[in-house]
């Protein structure tokens, strides 16, 4: 993809997904967290703000309480994701020096005037703080979210609650595809949707990831939330460190444009696929 200006974006989002926070599905990793930590503390050296969507807890749990995944039940699911939470933060945690702070959200939470309210609040303190703020979905007490719900929407949400500019999915997969790349070698990469239709949608596949909740439609879903809000996306490969190329103002994966009118010059000087 041709560069862009990566200065302009001042507040981001970065969501990342089990299969790059637990390989395995049992247990956290510093193989994809510790390179992703390094590229948020150098956006934090250029002094913006980054909000992390982190999921992973119940995979740690899973490994803490030693349960076969065939056997994880609902209720055995949110233990999971009680006990799971502690060593998630704490993962994280030892890959910074400053804190970190961990926000659990639900729906209702952003729906919720006052309490939608209250969490940006919380938010927009712990960037002055300087703190990390990472969020997760309150998986114990929130059991349709943990059955059918997904970060990929939540870290739209929260985009979109802290009025972000930038969201950045870091998936398992190289950006957005014609077709499914684990099927069709063929398939080729799209590096730029000017605007996410129902033909774009139709693109997502269902996750290949057994520990994982969603798949691109999620991502693409997402993306089209943020955009209604004005908030460009990028989604790209987690594991081959695909982000690092935004700190040369290069883009290695798929960007989603918002509706939101921006200045020509800043705008990817790319053929413009309406997919």
């Amino acid at each position: 993809m041709d560069s862009f200006n990566f200065n302009q974006y001042q507040n981001i989002v970065i969501k990342v997904g089990s299969s790059l926070i637990a390989p395995d599905g049992r247990s956290c990793s510093t193989q994809y967290c510790l390179p992703l930590a390094s590229f948020i503390k150098k956006c934090q050296h250029l002094d913006k703000t980054v909000t992390l969507v982190s999921s992973g807890a119940v995979a740690a749990g899973v490994n803490t309480l030693k349960i076969d995944h065939s056997d994880l039940t609902l209720a055995k699911k949110q233990a999971c994701a009680a006990v799971g939470q502690a060593k998630l933060i704490n993962h994280w945690q030892r890959f910074f020096d400053n804190h970190v702070a961990q926000l659990l959200l639900t729906a209702d939470d952003i729906k919720h005037p006052k309490r939608h309210q209250n969490a940006r609040k919380t938010i927009e303190q712990l960037h002055q703080y300087a703190i990390l703020p990472i969020v997760n979905e309150n998986d114990t007490v929130a059991t349709a979210e943990l059955k059918f719900g997904d970060n990929d929407n939540l870290a739209a949400q929260v985009a979109t609650l802290i009025n972000a500019d930038l969201l950045i999915i870091c998936s398992d997969v190289d950006g957005v595809y014609n077709d499914n790349p684990h099927q069709n070698p063929q398939a080729e990469l799209i590096p730029y949707i000017e605007q996410i239709t129902d033909k774009t949608l139709a693109l997502g596949k269902p996750t290949h990831n057994a520990q994982a909740t969603g798949g691109m439609v999620t991502k693409l879903g997402a993306a089209q939330f943020a955009s209604k809000a004005g908030i460009n996306t990028i989604i790209c490969n987690g594991k081959s460190e695909a982000y690092t190329s935004l700190l040369e103002h290069k883009i290695t994966g798929t960007f989603i444009s918002s509706n939101k009118p921006y200045n020509q010059q800043n705008k990817p000087g790319i053929n413009i696929i309406n997919a």
